[in-house]
Parts: C-alpha cells; sequence; structure tokens
C-alpha cells in the first residue's frame, strides 16, 4: 500500500511539472567544424529581450556533438523566439521555447540556418514557413539556370537578359509572397504568425494592408508579446493626428515598468529630451510653466518625460538638478539613449519632441511647440476640445 501511494504522489508530482510546462531542446551537429576549421565546443541559447538586446539564457556543451537545453516555463509563459548561437557572428538556429521536446538537426556546423528544427507546434509551423520560403527561392533559381542553359552566358549578361531574369525574379517573389501571407492566415493561431508579419512582411505591406492583417490574427494571441510588437509596429506605421498611438512600455524613476495606456482617461503630455541638449534644456524650462498650469488638475492631466539616455545614473542626477523630480510629473528612460524601441516607435532619433495625446489614446499633436501646448493645454481645461474641430 506504502509503495502504492508513493507511486501515486509521483505521477501526481510529474503531472504538476507537466502542467507548469517544460522544454527539452535536443539537438545534434553532424560535421562540428566551422567555415575556419575550429571546431566548436559549446552552444548558447540566447534571445531577444524587449530592447532588441541578445541576451545569453543558457549554454551546453557538445558531447559527440550532441547538445541539451532544458527551460522550466512559468505557468503561462508564451511560446517565444530564441537562437542557439555559438556558431560565429550573426550565425544561428531559431526556434520557439515552448512546453515539449525540440529536435534540432545540423548537418554542419559552418551553416546553421540549414537546420531542420521540429517536434512542437509553433517549431513545426515555422519550418514549413520557412520551406515555403526556400521553395521560392529554388525555384527562381531552378528557371534562371534554365534561362542560361538555353541562351547561354553571354546574353545572360545583357541588358536584354538581366532583364529576363529580373521578370523571373519579381514572378517568383510576388508568387511567394502570396503563398506567405495565405500560410500565416491559415495560420493564424500560432505564436509564429505574428512574429514573422512583423520580421518578413511588414516591410512590403502598405498601412492599409498591414492592418488588415493585424486584424487576421487569432484573437487568442492578443495577449501574446509578438501580437502586442505586431500591433506598435502597425500603429507606428500609420502614426498620424487623429490615429492611435503604440502603446510603448515606460521604464519609471521609481524602477517600476509602466505602459503608456496605464494613462488612458488623461490628456499625456510626452515628451522625448536629453540631458547634453540645449534645445531639451530650453523645452524643460517651459514644462516647468505647463506643470504649473496642470498640476491642480492631475486627474485630467499627465506629463510624461522620456530621455533619450544610455547612463540611466546620469539621467536621474539630471531629473533632479533640473528640478524635474514633482509630484505628477513622470520619468521614464530605458537606457538605451537614440537607439530606444519607444523612441522609435514614434519615427524619433533625438531630441526634443513633443507629443500631446488625448484620454482615448489618439494623437493630438505629434510634435507641438512647447509655447502653443501651454495654450492648448488652457483650452482643454477650460474645456475647449479644440482639436475636435481639426480637419482630417
Amino acid at each position: 500500500m506504502l509503495r502504492l501511494l508513493s507511486t501515486i504522489a509521483s505521477i501526481v508530482l510529474c503531472l504538476a511539472a507537466s502542467a507548469q510546462g517544460t522544454c527539452v531542446i535536443n539537438g545534434s551537429i553532424a560535421d562540428i567544424k566551422l567555415c575556419d576549421g575550429k571546431k566548436i565546443k559549446k552552444v548558447f541559447l540566447t534571445r531577444t529581450n524587449e530592447l532588441g538586446q541578445a541576451v545569453t539564457v543558457a549554454e551546453a556543451k557538445l558531447k559527440k556533438g550532441k547538445y541539451t537545453f532544458k527551460r522550466e516555463l512559468a505557468k503561462d509563459e508564451p511560446a517565444l523566439m530564441y537562437t542557439v548561437t555559438g556558431f560565429g557572428e550573426g550565425a544561428g538556429i531559431e526556434l520557439f521555447v515552448e512546453a515539449g521536446e525540440v529536435t534540432v538537426n545540423t548537418e554542419s556546423a559552418s551553416q546553421p540556418c540549414r537546420s531542420i528544427v521540429s517536434g512542437t507546434p509553433a517549431n513545426d509551423t515555422y519550418t514549413k514557413f520557412k520551406a515555403l520560403l526556400n521553395e521560392g527561392h529554388n525555384e527562381f533559381e531552378k528557371q534562371a539556370a534554365e534561362l542560361e542553359r538555353n541562351n547561354g552566358k553571354e546574353w545572360c549578361a545583357s541588358a536584354e537578359g538581366k532583364a529576363a531574369a529580373k521578370r523571373i525574379e519579381s514572378k517568383e517573389a510576388i508568387r511567394t509572397l502570396s503563398q506567405a501571407i495565405r500560410f500565416l492566415i491559415d495560420n493564424n493561431a500560432s505564436p509564429m504568425t505574428p512574429y514573422m508579419i512583423e520580421h518578413y512582411l511588414l516591410h512590403v505591406l502598405t498601412p492599409a494592408y498591414a492592418e488588415q492583417m493585424l486584424k487576421s490574427v487569432s484573437t487568442s494571441l492578443h495577449s501574446h508579446p509578438y501580437y502586442l510588437s505586431l500591433r506598435n509596429r502597425v500603429l507606428a506605421n500609420n502614426l498620424k493626428t487623429g490615429n492611435e498611438v503604440p502603446n510603448i512600455t515606460l521604464p519609471m524613476l521609481d524602477g517600476e515598468s509602466r505602459l503608456l495606456t496605464d494613462y488612458r482617461g488623461k490628456y499625456v503630455v510626452l515628451n522625448f529630451w536629453a540631458s547634453g541638449c540645449e534645445k531639451s534644456a530650453a523645452m524643460i524650462a517651459e514644462l516647468k510653466n505647463l506643470y504649473n498650469v496642470i498640476k491642480e488638475r492631475k486627474e485630467q492631466f499627465v506629463i510624461i518625460s522620456f530621455a533619450l539616455e544610455s547612463d540611466k545614473a546620469a539621467w536621474k542626477n539630471a531629473v533632479e538638478s533640473n528640478g524635474m523630480n514633482l509630484e505628477g510629473w513622470m520619468h521614464a528612460c530605458d537606457g538605451t539613449g537614440a537607439e530606444s524601441p519607444a523612441a522609435k516607435l514614434f519615427a524619433t532619433d533625438k531630441a526634443p519632441r513633443i507629443i500631446l495625446i488625448e484620454p482615448e489614446g489618439r494623437a493630438v499633436s505629434l510634435n507641438m511647440d512647447i509655447d502653443e501646448l501651454v495654450i492648448r493645454a488652457e483650452q482643454i481645461l477650460s474645456g475647449d476640445l479644440y482639436y475636435l474641430d481639426k480637419e482630417e
């Protein structure tokens, strides 16, 4: 009886662990030599954080060309893209980390991009998608080779030959693109889909088409980081007065992180600034005038100053030295300077810039002069919603 109870307890524990989720990645490399002849001894599992930076989360030694990573997943942790690295700069094997066993077969360490990944839903779908893209490339090469066989190298090097090759390339590119769009729509509940729409499709889509692709993603993914990232990019590509603005992350002065949408229901004065910028210093002086106008109406207005600084300590000192650390005046900085993902979503690469956002999250102005801002804030506080009378 004791043995039976022990067995049952073990089964219950195993089921609990399974419910939480474990991802086991088993990889094999047939030829461990790199292009320079060196043999790799270990590989690394990396991910890209919310700031676009590569972060190593684990490493594994190769034993007879084999390696294993084991990742315990938190409850409700979404399937995310990771990369197996260690093959040289810029080279790696992309895969999704999700509950289950992932198998990675690599023929040569010198060509990790040709690895075959399988074993879990997102990885199987992603592998099929990449095969579809490769099929289009292979078809172009096949037709280009046939063109050369039929007409010769000299003709292919001529203007007429190059034009013929370009027509084939364009035809295959359009065909592959249409097939890729159909594939992503048919697999709209896979976390691979919003990721690939953003990283493969978005640059060739018009803002209107991009919005339709966003709407095609299953509602089951609407809280997934890749859907939220895609949505931000779609909003950023169609950023104009009257449209909803991207929902950026705000790493605050108190160490907490908030979202721009946390301030819905209020008018938001979002300004990008830098401590070493003379124009920013002038803007800050004027923002103090605005602060004096709205400080008694914090239920209606909030100022959020986002610093484009690489040194967070310097940022905190600048907030203090400029007298900006006032109640109701919020401060954010992600430590990436002008490369800030938040700034890029607002098409901002230098300071200063002032954006006025209305309570529903739409842009009133994307580049308002500070003097005008004070006047407009006074109008809004008096009940004059002047911006509603603007023509589109």
